[in-house]
C-alpha cells in the first residue's frame, strides 16, 4: 500500500506518513516566516487527523530557527489542540543542527517537553529520532 498523501500542498514543507512507520514525518524545504510556520502545522494536523497519529518528527534543519514567538505558539497552542484533537499524548521528534546538542544528546534527544499533553526532544540524525519515536509507540501498544 502506498503511503498516505496529504490533503494539502504547501510550497515550502512536505508531509509524508508512511503508514508502516505510524509517524507523520514533517519536512521544511526552505526557511519560513512565522504565518507560514502556523501554516505548516495546521497542515500538519490536517494530515495526522485522518489516522489519529500521534508521533511526528519534524525535520526543522531547513526551515530555519524558530522564534520565540514561534516556539510559545507551538508549545502553548497549537500542542494542547493537538492532543485534544488526536486524543492523546503527541510525541515531536525534531530534527536540529547536531551543533545544537551535545554529544549524549544527539543520540538520546534533549528534553524538550514533558507533560501530559506531550512528550518533545530534540535530534540531531532522523535515526536517533524515529528510534525514540518507535520506543514510545512500542511501550504504548503493550
Amino acid at each position: 500500500m502506498p503511503p498516505s498523501q496529504p490533503p494539502t500542498t504547501l510550497d515550502f514543507v512536505e508531509f509524508r506518513r508512511p503508514d508502516e512507520l505510524g509517524v507523520l514525518i514533517i519536512r521544511w524545504t526552505r526557511p519560513v516566516s512565522a504565518a507560514e510556520l502556523q501554516q505548516s502545522y495546521e497542515a500538519a494536523l490536517t494530515v495526522a487527523r485522518p489516522a489519529a497519529v500521534r508521533y511526528w518528527l519534524a525535520d526543522s534543519r531547513g526551515r530555519g530557527p524558530a522564534s520565540e514567538d514561534d516556539t510559545h505558539w507551538v508549545l502553548t497552542q497549537f500542542i494542547p489542540r493537538v492532543a485534544t484533537s488526536l486524543r492523546g499524548r503527541i510525541y515531536l521528534a525534531f530534527l536540529v543542527s547536531a551543533a545544537q546538542l551535545s554529544p549524549e544528546e544527539q543520540q538520546t534527544g534533549s528534553p524538550m517537553v514533558l507533560s501530559d499533553l506531550a512528550h518533545v526532544r530534540l535530534f540531531a540524525t532522523e535515526e536517533a529520532a524515529l528510534h525514540w519515536l518507535h520506543s514510545r509507540q512500542h511501550l504504548h501498544s503493550a
